[in-house]
């Protein structure tokens, strides 16, 4: 186990938001997508459902590569891995600009999804190591700000870039994010030892920890109700809201500042609350705010309010289920991180599928009620689980049994 300061102290404090500077470049290449797809879809003669699935590859990838690679390279040094993975992820950025063809395009989201799985995991995995125990919501809140930091600030720019110049440029400014970050990383967090000892089939047999089955069903609920709408959301704002080539990274910038805003208050509610609880309330009220994006979206001024207020209510949920997550796997917490990592994906997976297929039947306008929908089930799953409670003991017990096997 890593020597670390304690929660709070400057060195822990410096250490998590570089790793939340990570974070920033993977969540600006993740998010970017959503607004590029009808110039993508342009320049490459393909469908809104076709170039919607550039993120269904990147997804995937993500969902199977982020349990199998943490296994794989469990006695890496944290810092040599984290830069490692960040140059990967730098050359599916690359690849990504200056794709001749849909092939091409997909390989590349394939190599980028490899390598932002890994990070993500790892980021993820060491910021709980280095935070006291009564700061791990925050300090995982902190690493996931990056992410909603690259919706605030990276997406709006990043369209900004593929507005002006082209949706190439757009990942080329992703990939410098992502060796600014490496450099960043490489010269100033130390060197940190490997966790070791856990294999792969022992994290993919964490899914059967008691209650981790369930809660990472509701993340993958969770996360399909919100990309069902988001993943479409370019389009949603050309063809429902009528927003112009102007206004439509400011309209992205308010989703952003609002997902920030909820990642640090869920941070800081999953301190002090009880996580399952405080996510039942969460995941409630994103239906309601997902149903009324119907209304929202169909004008600016609502669309400005509605997407401020869906950021902040989505991503208030993220630290609460992390929270959850390693209070149910006890020591092995990481692992069920890693696989939550996959469930987000998978999720994202869904969501593309199932926005593709609405695409193609000409019912866009219908993806916030199937989001709320995906909330509802998501409700329902955490309410069904709410009784069946065992300690964390039980559940490192389990996963400890497995490993024997």
């Amino acid at each position: 186990m890593p020597q670390s300061a304690p929660g709070g102290a400057p060195s822990t404090a410096v250490q998590v938001w570089l790793l939340a500077l990570g974070m920033f470049a993977i969540g600006t290449d993740l998010f970017i997508v959503s607004g590029l797809l009808p110039a993508l879809g342009r320049d490459l003669d393909l469908s809104t459902a076709a170039a919607g699935q550039t993120v269904t590859v990147f997804a995937i990838t993500y969902a199977v590569a982020a349990p199998i690679l943490a296994g794989l390279t469990g006695t890496v040094d944290r810092r040599a891995l984290l830069v490692a993975v960040l140059a990967v992820f730098s050359v599916g950025n690359v690849l990504s600009a200056v794709a001749p063809s849909y092939g091409v395009l997909l390989l590349s989201r394939f190599v980028a999804g490899a390598g932002a799985a890994l990070f993500a995991a790892t980021a993820s995995g060491v910021a709980a190591r280095i935070a006291a125990p009564d700061r791990r919501g925050r300090a995982l809140a902190i690493v996931y700000a990056g992410m909603t930091s690259a919706i605030a600030l990276g997406v709006p720019i990043g369209n900004a870039i593929g507005t002006v110049l082209s949706w190439r440029w757009a990942f080329g400014f992703v990939t410098l994010l992502a060796v600014v970050s490496a450099v960043g990383l490489l010269a100033s967090v130390p060197s940190l030892p490997g966790t070791g000892g856990a294999g792969i089939r022992e994290r993919l047999g964490a899914v059967r920890v008691h209650r981790a089955p369930s809660a990472l069903l509701v993340t993958t609920l969770w996360v399909l109700g919100t990309f069902v709408v988001y993943t479409y959301l370019g389009t949603l704002l050309d063809d429902v809201t009528h927003a112009s080539g102007g206004v439509r990274p400011w309209l992205l910038l308010l989703f952003g500042v609002g997902s920030f805003a909820g990642v640090m208050a869920g941070g800081r509610l999953a301190d002090r609350v009880n996580p399952a609880a405080g996510l039942g309330v969460s995941v409630g009220v994103l239906a309601v705010v997902l149903a009324a994006q119907v209304l929202a979206l169909r004008s600016v001024p609502g669309a400005a309010v509605g997407l401020a207020v869906w950021g902040l209510v989505h991503w208030a949920s993220f630290p609460l289920i992390q929270h959850r997550l390693l209070d149910i796997g006890g020591s092995h917490g990481d692992m069920l991180l890693a696989l939550n990592n996959s469930a987000v994906y998978v999720g994202q997976t869904a969501a593309a599928a199932l926005g593709g297929l609405f695409a193609s039947a000409g019912l866009l306008t219908a993806l916030p009620l199937a989001g709320a929908g995906c909330q509802l089930l998501a409700l329902l799953v955490l309410a069904l689980t709410a009784r069946a409670r065992r300690s964390p003991a039980r559940s490192v017990e389990v996963v400890e049994a497995l490993a024997r096997r």
